[in-house]
């Protein structure tokens, strides 16, 4: 039975190397399929290690991890619980994903703009995940995770309709521990709070994963023509009906495409 206890926010992680040799790389622009760093818990040791992003299916033949055809960097909390591919790490398989912010891109007026999203003072930013380890190839075992995400709430959803489920270290050792229940487990994934978020404009160079420089990550003013655009087409629309555009913007969209993370860790 679970003590309540936070020993895992205080425990220092030690630093593993990915056993099929997969390496993470300091970058300002990590696309889905990257390996970056992964909190996880072994035994009573809280280890920091390299996983491949992506969750890979365990009836996956292989022989590369990354050929099974789906798009499974990040699963919907409202289907955790009933998915094949998902429930099983939930029980046993949560992780924190480690990274300094992410990229989210805001539609409007049919002007496409990207921001970083991050905590302010400079804190490192945690979401929930899952992981497993694939041993479909001839290799060493793969380590994988996928990103937890949820319905936006006000505090992102001028962005997207979709956010990552946010962690802060005090949860680290209910939310690691094998042990709490997974209904226990998604009930602690709290909804952002003001002030917890900050984010700005990037350069849209953010789009294109063979960017890498230090600087894509600064703050960069809205082009003026995509401004004047922007303006342009709300106007515009406006005369064909309210409820028109409502049900355009309300559309979901694919949540698998667009989103980046950002880590220097």
């Amino acid at each position: 039975e679970e003590d309540g206890s936070d020993t895992s926010s205080t425990l220092v992680p030690v630093w593993t190397e990915a056993p099929c040799g997969g390496q993470y790389f300091p970058s300002t622009n990590i696309p889905p399929t990257s390996y970056t760093p992964i909190l996880y818990k072994s035994s009573d040791q809280l280890v920091l290690q390299p996983m491949l992003w992506g969750l890979v299916p365990s009836w996956h033949a292989g022989p590369d991890p990354k050929s099974h055809g789906l798009t499974t960097n990040n699963c919907r909390l409202e289907n955790v619980m009933t998915s094949k591919l998902y429930k099983p790490s939930l029980a046993k398989g949560r992780c924190v994903v480690v990274c300094e912010g992410f990229y989210e891109w805001e539609r409007s007026g049919g002007v496409k703009q990207p921001y970083l999203v991050y905590r302010p003072g400079g804190e490192v930013l945690y979401m929930a995940g899952l992981y497993s380890v694939w041993r479909g190839g001839e290799g060493a075992p793969v380590y994988n995770y996928t990103i937890i995400t949820r319905e936006s709430n006000k505090i992102l959803s001028w962005l997207h309709h979709r956010m990552p489920a946010f962690l802060s270290p005090h949860q680290f050792s209910a939310w690691l521990n094998p042990l709490t229940p997974p209904t226990k487990a998604l009930a602690m994934l709290a909804l952002p709070k003001e002030g917890e978020l900050a984010w700005h404009t990037v350069s849209k160079e953010v789009g294109n994963v063979r960017n890498q420089g230090m600087d894509l990550m600064k703050q960069v003013e809205p082009c003026m023509d995509d401004v004047k655009k922007k303006k342009e087409v709300k106007v515009s629309s406006a005369s064909k009906g309210i409820m028109s555009n409502w049900l355009k913007r309300s559309k979901p969209e694919n949540e698998g495409g667009e989103k980046k993370m950002k880590s220097n860790i």
